[in-house]
């Protein structure tokens, strides 16, 4: 749950953009006793709340093999899945019935080749030798910038994009972003710390076994990774890490940095950028944005003759290691057992479950096409609608009535809730696929072919926006996605069908266990647009600063109240929560809340346990060691316990509800507690 990612802000990942991928997998077919925690009969409510509503589940729970956590989010995961499953079974019993460039023919041929482990087994190194053999024939440095998309060797070099602008919401530009790093934040490579060394020692392990896998001996691979991570180390300090770029208010501001093609060339004349920006169809943006030039001058500084070798090998890694997980088992067991040993999970999940995801990761639009018409209601679509229609209404009400802000802003603030786009369900139009192809093997297609297939698909689905007006009414995920999100640049919320089952939504519940639970959700979403990022973009969506000078700096110190606050909370284990990275969700958890209990107090007679109790088990969730400790470090949310019990605490209707007195641990000082929208 939270705002999309801004183009830039976030430095592009290798390794945890992989294990979000294996993430898509749903449930396994047994559990690990691992994990489960232990909440005594004698913990009370006034003390952990969070504990004592969620004692039963978290006593009894487990994790599923191959997985590294359980929660309602799993939970509701694997009724989704089991409906995926459904869906597949009936696209595989009707399959004569279905053209050959039908979407329905294309999920059934990903799905098996996805599934069909002999053929890869067969097949070996043999769909990326072409590959390897393009790499080897790669003689200078610029034989290197002549790579285009329809090359057999992806560059992650320079990350080309094309997405909204900033401050034109109405037209796409062009974004170039920095080299995707291994270890994804460049302050491992900066400021290592004691797990950045079990993070690389782990990586290190991986990619070696993949390029042994792949024909190479052991000190070939070992020379190859050890360019990889010299490669990257000479560039991170010239990359914005996850520390600067959290505690930086003005982090959007300074990645807008508009350049022509000209001044590319001139700030970095090594890299020929004019050739690789023809080659890869994108010189004729209208509008470039270079988000880290401190990056671009030193890949420039780099990307010399000398330096040939380790460039080549850091690709060839990053390439084959893309590549392993769509090959034989061997590949994808080395695979498994990086992420066993990352995140602390145990054993594998079913081939079939990996088929599933597989399908609904690459094609999820029209898997998600499918999915709507047989599982999804209209009615729970104009519910919520309503719903959150409500929650705006009340929004507005709470910026009227704010003590802080002066008149003008708030019109300002107002304006941009009526200018509010709500997405709920699925998307009005959906996407064309006719241009790709999926071939099953008995046609002579692979499982590495599909992936190329998507990728170049998608790219030029893409750069075909480039220069063109932004389209504000596509759907921020597919309709089958367990998450909600907040779009600053196209002023949209968005609800997605997936998310609106199980505990999260039941239109046989009541009121207040809904607004306690998707409510609060709607809520969060609608409070991005006010969070520390989102406060800096118009009801236009165009990053632009519709504040009075004195209304912002008082916006700041209660932003800085709530980094300050989260920056003292300590997980069970007492570790801290890291109250910078976490600004943005913190923000939007309290809002949301607040939010959805102002309908509650309208309601006669409102039942705040079913709503307070209806949140905890919304947040609920147990997880390894390893995978607690990595969102600790990495994710922008914080822990699901301090979403609950931190955001409750806030507010005197539960302090009212449970009785809760100074002397009790839930209890904040009325002076601490943080209140912005």
């Amino acid at each position: 749950m939270g705002k999309l990612k801004i183009k830039g802000v976030v430095a592009s990942t290798l390794i945890f953009s992989f294990l979000l991928c294996q993430g898509t997998y749903a449930k396994a077919a047994e559990s690990a006793d691992i994990n489960s925690a232990i909440v005594p009969s004698s913990l009370r409510i006034q003390d952990d709340f969070y504990s004592a509503v969620n004692r039963e589940w978290l006593n009894t729970a487990k994790i599923d093999i191959g997985k590294t956590s359980n929660s309602t989010f799993m939970e509701t995961n694997k009724v989704l899945t089991e409906q995926k499953k459904q869906i597949i079974n009936d696209l595989l019993a009707n399959e004569k019935n279905y053209a050959e460039n039908s979407d329905e023919k294309k999920i059934i041929n990903l799905y098996k080749n996805t599934l069909n482990i002999d053929a890869r087994n067969k097949q070996g190194i043999e769909p990326i030798k072409e590959m390897l053999e393009e790499l080897r024939n790669i003689k200078t440095i610029d034989d290197l910038s002549a790579l285009t998309p329809e090359s057999k060797v992806e560059s992650p070099l320079i990350g080309f994009s094309c997405s909204v602008d900033l401050k034109d919401a109405t037209k796409n530009a062009l974004y170039i972003e920095p080299t995707a790093l291994s270890l994804g934040n460049s302050d491992e490579y900066v400021k290592p710390t004691e797990n950045s060394a079990r993070i690389k020692s782990l990586a290190e392990n991986y990619y070696n076994t993949v390029l042994i896998l792949s024909g190479y001996t052991k000190e070939q691979a070992k020379s190859k990774v050890d360019n990889l991570f010299k490669f990257e180390s000479t560039i991170a300090s010239s990359i914005k890490g996850k520390e600067e770029t959290s505690k930086n208010n003005n982090a959007i501001d300074e990645e807008y940095n508009v350049y022509t093609l000209d001044q590319l060339d001139s700030l970095a004349p090594n890299l020929r950028i004019k050739t690789i920006m023809k080659n890869f169809k994108v010189d004729n943006a209208n509008k470039i944005i270079l988000t880290q030039p401190k990056w671009f001058q030193a890949l420039n500084d780099v990307y010399k003759q000398e330096n040939l070798q380790m460039i080549k090998d850091y690709i060839e890694v990053i390439n084959i290691t893309r590549a392993s997980q769509y090959l034989g088992e061997n590949f994808e067991k080395a695979a498994n057992d990086f992420t066993n040993a990352l995140l602390g999970s145990q054993g594998d999940i079913s081939r079939d479950e990996k088929a599933i995801g597989m399908v609904n990761l690459a094609l999820g639009e029209p898997f998600g096409k499918i999915y709507i018409k047989k599982y999804f209601s209209d009615k729970v679509k104009e519910n919520v609608k309503d719903m959150t229609n409500e929650m705006i209404e009340t929004y507005k009400k709470r910026i009227n009535n704010l003590d802080w802000m002066s008149g003008a802003t708030k019109e300002r603030a107002i304006e941009k809730l009526d200018k509010l786009n709500v997405q709920i369900g699925y998307p009005d139009k959906w996407g064309d696929y006719s241009k790709l192809e999926i071939r099953s093997y008995e046609n002579g297609g692979s499982l590495w072919e599909n992936i190329q297939n998507l990728g170049k698909f998608a790219y030029e689905k893409s750069i075909s926006k480039l220069n063109q007006p932004v389209d504000k009414s596509r759907f921020a995920c597919t309709p089958q996605t367990i998450n909600a999100f907040y779009n600053p640049s196209a002023n949209t919320i968005t609800v997605p069908a997936g998310i609106l089952q199980g505990e999260f939504y039941d239109v046989n519940s009541s009121k207040e266990k809904n607004l306690g639970a998707i409510g609060t959700i709607i809520g969060h979403e609608i409070s991005h647009a006010f969070d520390n990022t989102g406060a800096k973009f118009d009801a236009d969506g165009n990053l632009n600063n519709w504040w009075s000078t004195d209304d912002y700096k008082k916006f700041e110190e209660k932003t800085n109240k709530v980094r300050q606050f989260y920056n003292t909370v300590k997980v069970d284990d007492g570790k801290n929560v890291n109250g910078d990275l976490t600004v943005g969700e913190n923000i939007a958890d309290i809002g949301g809340v607040a939010c959805a209990l102002d309908i509650l107090k309208k309601m006669p007679d409102p039942d705040y346990k079913a709503f307070f109790e209806s949140n905890a088990t919304m947040w609920r969730e147990i997880g390894t060691k390893e995978y607690e400790d990595y969102k600790l470090q990495y994710d922008v949310h914080s822990p699901n316990k301090v979403r609950d019990n931190i955001v409750l605490a806030q507010f005197d209707e539960f302090y009212k509800t449970y009785g809760i007195k100074e002397n009790d641990k839930m209890y904040v000082k009325p002076e601490d507690r943080m209140k912005i929208w």
